[in-house]
């Protein structure tokens, strides 16, 4: 595998951003319908909090972002976590290894920020499920998902 890195996510990697999370997410196994107008509102409001923390995954020789990882510093009582909204790794440099090591590396950056706990959700029945599994994460034991909409 080729050597990885992470910088963090700027503004720069806007449009690289959308068209990475349309690619991943419009495709199998989530096959949902998505808009670059969707995606371009989902992303600038995410970015824009106040407490937004977002990394790039990229190849050691090149500047083209591999991977994302979006998400929000979150204050708790227990102290500060990361929650991640958005990990994703291009479809083709997905199942090599490169979502393990992006892992990996945003664990060294957060520790460095004195950030001991990352946070995320996803669905049971997805292989993303697994892999996090795989990399050490754990369902909260008595934590269930709850949604209310209000259309």
């Amino acid at each position: 595998m080729d050597k990885l890195r992470i910088v963090p996510w700027t503004s720069e990697y806007f449009e690289t951003t959308v068209a990475h999370y349309i690619h991943v997410f419009s495709d199998e196994p989530w096959n949902d319908e998505l808009t670059v107008p969707q995606i371009n509102a989902y992303v600038t409001a995410l970015t824009a909090m106040n407490t937004f923390l977002g990394y790039c995954l990229l190849k050691e020789d090149s500047s083209e972002p591999i991977g994302f990882s979006l998400g929000f510093i979150k204050p708790w009582y227990q102290g500060t976590e990361y929650v991640i909204d958005t990990f994703l790794i291009t479809t083709d440099h997905q199942g090599k290894g490169a979502g393990a090591v992006f892992i990996q590396l945003i664990k060294e950056a957060l520790r460095q920020k004195n950030i001991p706990t990352i946070l995320l959700d996803t669905e049971s029945n997805m292989p993303a499920a697994d892999f996090y599994r795989k990399n050490g994460f754990k369902p909260l034991p008595d934590n269930v998902t709850f949604y209310l909409s209000l259309e």
